[in-house]
C-alpha cells in the first residue's frame, strides 16, 4: 500500500518536471496604431503570426483596426518572440460598387519581448510597401 502511494506521488512529480510545471503558455496583449500616409488607417485588419524559422510556437491572433487604433487583449496575445505581422484595409465603393484594396497586405517582422511591450506604432507608406 505504502508503495503505491510512493508510486503515484513519484508519477505526479515527474509530469510536473517534464512540464515544467506550465499549466498554460502565459500570453500578453499587444495594443498600437497604424498610420497609412501619414494618417490614422480607418479601418482595417491586424494579424500577427508567430515566426516558426525563429522556433516561436506561440499561436496567431488578429485585431481590427478603427481610427488607427488596435488592441488584442491578454487571453489572445502573443508570446515572446518573432512574429510576422500583416495589415490589410479595404474601401468602399459605394452601395452596391463593393470594395477594394486600400494597399497590398503591407507585411513586416517584429520581436516582442516576453512581458508588457510598449504600444506599437506602424507606418505605412502610400504605396503600401515598407521602406
Amino acid at each position: 500500500m505504502c508503495f503505491k502511494i510512493y508510486y503515484t506521488c513519484f508519477s505526479f512529480v515527474l509530469v510536473l518536471f517534464l512540464t515544467g510545471c506550465n499549466f498554460g503558455t502565459r500570453t500578453y496583449p499587444v495594443t498600437g496604431t497604424v498610420n497609412y500616409d501619414g494618417q490614422p488607417l480607418a479601418q482595417g485588419m491586424i494579424t500577427l503570426t508567430p515566426d516558426g524559422t525563429s522556433s516561436n510556437t506561440g499561436k496567431s491572433s488578429m485585431a481590427e483596426i478603427k481610427n488607427g487604433s488596435f488592441s488584442i487583449p491578454k487571453k489572445y496575445g502573443v508570446v515572446g518572440g518573432a512574429y510576422r505581422i500583416f495589415v490589410e484595409s479595404v474601401e468602399s465603393l459605394g452601395d452596391d460598387a463593393g470594395s477594394k484594396e486600400l494597399f497590398p497586405t503591407f507585411s513586416m517582422d517584429y520581436h516582442f519581448q516576453e512581458g508588457t511591450n510598449p504600444p506599437l506604432t506602424i507606418d505605412i507608406p502610400k504605396n503600401g510597401k515598407r521602406k
